[in-house]
């Protein structure tokens, strides 16, 4: 599993007023009265913002690495776990019903998984190597 981050913009908007903006996940901003305290509410906007698209839009934004002047705002690990599903799901052309079969499970344990409630780390895992991923720890 790659390790899932995000590039973002920050910038003062007013004095004592700033704004972080992802560039491939618009819906994500996160404000501060310094920069490190928006940075810091940054993961908090980007984990809603992937969050809705794990469940409701046809694909998550892929990661790129951060240009000069952008900083890295990473997921958690449960985050990109399910975000990674969700786009090897599309690739792949799966429905929830299809990764479940694979599963060996009733369908209700992937709609678990992908919405992020009542469903163990173990469990999304367990999805993943359903479609042939093999997760790892990228450090």
């Amino acid at each position: 599993m790659r390790y899932f981050s995000y590039p973002a913009t920050v910038e003062e908007y007013e004095p004592g007023d700033f704004i972080v903006r992802f560039i491939d996940v618009p819906e994500a901003i996160a404000f501060g009265r310094t920069s490190e305290e928006a940075i810091g509410n940054a993961p908090d906007a980007l984990r809603a913002a992937i969050e809705h698209y794990i469940e409701r839009e046809p694909d998550v934004p892929a990661p790129r690495p951060a240009k000069a002047g952008e900083v890295s705002i990473a997921l958690e690990p449960d985050v990109a776990a399910r975000a990674i599903l969700r786009r090897a799901m599309n690739e792949q052309g799966l429905t929830n019903v299809a990764l479940a079969r694979r599963m060996n499970r009733d369908e209700k344990a992937v709609r678990r998984i992908l919405s992020g409630r009542r469903a163990s780390f173990t469990l999304t895992l367990e999805a993943l190597k359903a479609l042939g991923l093999r997760p790892t720890l990228g450090v």
